[in-house]
């Protein structure tokens, strides 16, 4: 979760911007932390889709802030946290169609390269970014209805958005764990083809006997390294003293 994190960056640096600062300086924040974003991914080579997809956003909406340089700038600063919540929607829910779930380059990094392309791994994660798809669209709803109303600013803009957020986060633990726990042993009846017993028994290695098991064995080891005495021959005799 901490290159998510690390992804979120300059959106999250955007809002808080677009809030206690101009437009303008909500821009300036995003790009600023974008590009550190970018780079520290660059030289990590883990480059995902929302670090490029930040960068690319906030350079966009500052170039057209600056050939435009709109007379109503209030009117953008309504809508501008609506804007950059539903590019995250599109990005989000695009990736999903294309079939490359935004949260898969983050899974990968936590999971061995022989499941990448299992259907399993896909599975969870269209849920996991579907989740987040969903978060960011409340979040969208709500900034719209707050650009549109000068009423219940905190509810529309900090407490639902940020709220369905977290909610996509608890989701996307939840998930991460139950996919890293070991899964029950079947209990219902076995296909065929398949082996009846726990197969990682066979491969480990055999415990040593113990008890009653272990006496048994050695006396039977014992009994079996006896000479041998076949009729008509008569055991080496022990020297008198």
């Amino acid at each position: 979760m901490t290159e998510l994190i690390w992804s979120f960056a300059p959106w999250l640096a955007f809002l808080i911007g677009a809030r206690v600062g101009s437009l303008y300086d909500a821009v300036a924040a995003g790009v600023g932390v974008a590009v550190v974003v970018t780079g520290r991914a660059i030289m990590r080579r883990r480059l995902h889709l929302l670090d490029v997809a930040g960068l690319c956003y906030f350079l966009a909406l500052g170039a057209i802030l600056i050939i435009i340089h709109p007379g109503h700038l209030d009117f953008w600063s309504r809508y501008a946290q609506a804007g950059s919540h539903t590019a995250l929607t599109l990005i989000v829910f695009g990736s999903i169609l294309i079939g490359h779930p935004f949260t898969e380059s983050y899974a990968r990094e936590k999971t061995p390269a022989a499941l990448w392309d299992t259907p399993e791994f896909h599975a969870i994660n269209r849920r996991i970014s579907a989740v987040w798809g969903l978060a960011f669209l409340a979040g969208t709803i709500s900034l719209i209805a707050a650009g549109s109303t000068g009423d219940r600013q905190v509810l529309l803009r900090i407490i639902v958005p940020v709220g369905a957020l977290y909610l996509a986060y608890q989701y996307t633990q939840k998930q991460t764990k139950q996919a890293r726990s070991p899964a029950p042993a079947p209990t219902g009846p076995v296909p065929s083809g398949y082996p009846s017993h726990n197969v990682s028994s066979e491969l480990a290695p055999a415990a040593p006997p113990t008890g009653a098991a272990s006496q048994a064995g050695q006396n039977e080891m014992s009994f079996d390294n006896r000479p041998d005495v076949s009729p008509g021959t008569t055991a080496e005799e022990e020297p008198d003293t």
